[in-house]
């Protein structure tokens, strides 16, 4: 009876070890939201809290802004080609804190305007747009830590 391993089988073995963990961060990768998602959704979300400042003929946004985002996530899925996991209860909370900030800040907008100030509603949508690209590359963070996790 042999009581030495047999290196073949070991260094097949961490070969495979390997390619595992190689295939893992590729997948971790995949999982990441492309730049031009981010940056799409950030301009999105500084739009709706500029639309105060078009006055009331806002039907062209509000269509922009109901479409836009559905082919965004289309295209993002389809070039991605991996579902990730779900994020879970802390990105839920970053996404009430960013509704929470969204809304805030479109009701600065509306008081902008409502008081004459239109030109400076930039300042809320800008704020808006940048709130939105921090949480929405948090919450990319968070959930390519958890593909890298999985074991």
């Amino acid at each position: 009876m042999e009581t030495e391993p047999d290196l073949a089988d070991a260094h097949r073995a961490a070969a495979a070890l390997a390619e595992l963990a190689s295939d893992r961060a590729g997948i971790v990768e995949r999982v990441a939201l492309p730049g031009w998602y981010v940056a799409g959704a950030s301009t999105l979300t500084a739009v709706f809290v500029a639309g105060p400042a078009l006055g009331d003929d806002r039907s062209g946004l509000l269509a922009m802004l109901a479409l836009v985002p559905i082919v965004l996530a289309a295209v993002r899925d389809r070039r991605r080609r991996v579902r990730p996991p779900k994020a879970g209860g802390i990105a839920w909370g970053w996404v009430l804190v960013l509704l929470a900030v969204v809304l805030l800040l479109l009701s600065v907008s509306f008081g902008l305007v409502a008081g004459g100030l239109a030109p400076w509603v930039v300042l809320p949508a800008l704020a808006a747009g940048g709130a939105t690209f921090a949480i929405a590359r948090r919450i990319d963070a968070q959930v390519r830590r958890q593909v890298a996790r999985v074991r």
